[in-house]
């Protein structure tokens, strides 16, 4: 075995949630296997607290934790949404305001703070428990917006003129501060080397665009398919792209890397 420990990044919805029922039951093989080596797997997604909470419960994972596409890093055990290890992101109220000044200026959206409880589960096909944690936002609001493609995109440059960023996923488009799960990985690699004081290899999983910057920053890239065309990135070397759709997927393309990682075929590739 090569003396570089792994480390797991992977998205959820669409990744190791089926992008359907949400269901992860289909990567379980893989997740057993990396819990039986020891590997940490550290959600990196849109999701709030909250819904990482019960979602670590439910799936048995002890890792610390990246909510809303790289706002806050997360302590396995923490409590409550308050006990940060790390913050990166803008507030929602901040997010907030913003978006009440370019709806007056003529945009046309919707978002989580526009709807009822009801509307939220129509949107996202979640449960009425799981509409209710996903309602829980600290650091994004996640929103359909209405207007044609030019407006759009004068949407998101405005935002960023005002040091926020719109990343599209795979439902919605989410206004946060200036941060990406990528520079949320990279944080918590240099926080992991340090304690294990030995070289660490990324592994980030994802299936759309809020992905980029993480797959970007990671060692090891992978992609899985989903309904619709696999999004570009500019990195090249170690990039896979599963056959099967989310947690098949999920657990098609670990069982190979982790093949390859026992044949001591994986380097690390980034600096940090």
């Amino acid at each position: 075995m090569t003396s570089a420990r792994l480390l797991v990044f992977t998205d959820m919805d669409g990744t190791l949630l089926d992008h359907d029922d949400y269901s992860w039951q289909a990567a379980k093989p893989a997740l057993q296997q990396l819990a039986e080596l020891n590997i940490p797997v550290i959600c990196n997604t849109s999701k709030t607290f909250a819904e990482v909470k019960q979602l670590h419960q439910q799936i048995g994972l002890s890792a610390p934790f990246i909510v809303e596409n790289g706002s806050a890093i997360y302590p396995a055990d923490a409590k409550d949404a308050e006990q940060t290890l790390h913050t990166i992101g803008a507030s929602r109220q901040q997010i907030l305001v913003e978006l009440a000044s370019l709806r007056e200026q003529g945009h046309e959206f919707s978002g989580f703070n526009d709807w009822s409880n009801q509307q939220i589960i129509q949107n996202t096909g979640l449960s009425s428990e799981e509409a209710e944690l996903s309602s829980q936002r600290q650091y994004s609001e996640p929103l359909l917006y209405s207007g044609n493609e030019v407006t759009k995109a004068e949407f998101i440059r405005q935002l960023e003129q005002k040091n926020y960023l719109a990343l599209q996923g795979g439902r919605f488009l989410s206004v946060q501060g200036q941060c990406d799960k990528g520079k949320a990985l990279l944080e918590l690699k240099n926080q992991y080397q340090t304690l294990w004081q030995t070289p660490v290899i990324t592994i980030a999983l994802g299936d759309s665009q809020n992905d980029c910057a993480m797959l970007e920053a990671a060692d090891v890239s992978v992609w899985i398919k989903s309904h619709k065309a696999f999004p570009t990135i500019q990195k090249k070397q170690q990039v896979f792209y599963s056959d099967l759709c989310g947690p098949a997927g999920w657990n098609e393309t670990m069982a190979h890397i982790l093949l390859q990682h026992s044949n001591e075929q994986l380097k690390p590739v980034t600096t940090s």
